[in-house]
């Protein structure tokens, strides 16, 4: 009985260093922003700045009604001075005492009483002192300024209002500096540790143009909903027109030191059960035989196998599907 004949295309199987990409979306951050608020309560009397403003570190942003506390430090300058007057003259006084004593003219007593007297006003005149700079540390927070260099996006507060502390005025972003943040499936934790990664990365508003990127950040806590886990990628050098809040497309390409067999994705046939299974022809042989195997990771066009197959195997691409067993 003549066996019945289907024509098949076959290939050997490949053995090389798997090398699997993946591509994922994901978002950039600056790498500085905040939500600025007054250190003290008050009334807005100056505004500078607006949405959109650029801004340096320093630079006055806001300014509160500030008359009492100028009032207060006045009255601090005014009580210093007249602790200095007070010092100067009890000086001047144990000085002369220590000289009339000398002679005689005045007791022990009188003398240690005034250079008791020079130390209580040096005292009054430290604590006056304390209490200048502590006004005039009230008057400086009346005014807000910007901690770092950047661009106003919100501005919270109009001229008349009145603020409190911890409520935000304006929010300030910092544009040269960025992350990119991406969310990556859990199972890939292990292999992202390693240094055998490289690493493309496009903003979707400019997508000829490759970001400068290197990892700064594995973040160990996965999204419990998504199974996934935070890269962070520091951008270098970022160009003017990326603005946080933009979109980048990434490629990991991610290598293993074991090597992986490799064949097409044609050669797979998948069972509603769960199975998957190949047809090869053993060398020596013309007849197919269907193994069950199982597949590890997708590779472009190309699957890798679990199962080591033998170098001389011919595994069936092509016409699979009409084969039985022989």
């Amino acid at each position: 009985t003549a066996l019945a004949q289907t024509p098949v295309s076959v290939v050997r199987p490949t053995s090389s260093e798997g090398v699997e990409t993946l591509r994922l979306t994901g978002n950039l951050r600056a790498r500085q922003s905040a939500r600025l608020s007054t250190q003290t309560a008050g009334l807005v009397e100056i505004l500078r700045v607006d949405v959109g403003d650029k801004v340096e570190q320093g630079q006055l942003l806001l300014a509160l009604d500030g008359e009492l506390a100028r009032l207060n430090v006045a009255r601090a300058e005014a009580a210093l001075a007249e602790a200095r007057a007070d010092l100067n003259e009890v000086n001047r006084l144990a000085e002369e005492g220590r000289r009339l004593v000398q002679d005689r003219f005045l007791p022990d007593t009188e003398v240690r009483a005034r250079e008791a007297a020079v130390v209580l006003a040096e005292a009054a005149m430290s604590r006056v002192e304390a209490e200048l700079a502590t006004e005039r540390e009230r008057e400086n927070r009346h005014q807000l300024q910007a901690p770092f260099d950047g661009v106003i996006v919100e501005r919270l507060t109009e001229r008349g209002e009145w603020v409190e502390p911890g409520s935000a005025v304006f929010e300030l972003v910092r544009l040269d500096e960025l992350w990119l943040d991406i969310r990556v499936p859990q199972r890939y934790w292990s292999e992202i540790a390693g240094d055998r990664i490289d690493i493309r990365a496009f903003a979707d508003v400019a997508p000829d143009q490759p970001l400068d990127t290197e990892i700064e950040a594995r973040v160990p806590v996965s999204d419990a909903t998504a199974r996934t886990f935070l890269l962070r990628l520091g951008v270098q050098a970022a160009s003017a027109e990326l603005t946080p809040g933009m979109s980048a497309q990434v490629e990991l390409d991610l290598s293993s030191d074991k090597r992986a067999t490799l064949i097409p994705r044609d050669a797979l046939l998948r069972y509603p059960d769960g199975t998957t299974t190949i047809w090869v022809v053993p060398a020596g042989s013309n007849q197919a035989e269907e193994r069950p195997v199982t597949v590890g990771r997708l590779l472009g066009g190309e699957v890798e196998l679990v199962d080591d197959l033998p170098a001389d195997t011919r595994v069936v691409v092509r016409g699979n599907e009409g084969l039985s067993e022989g």
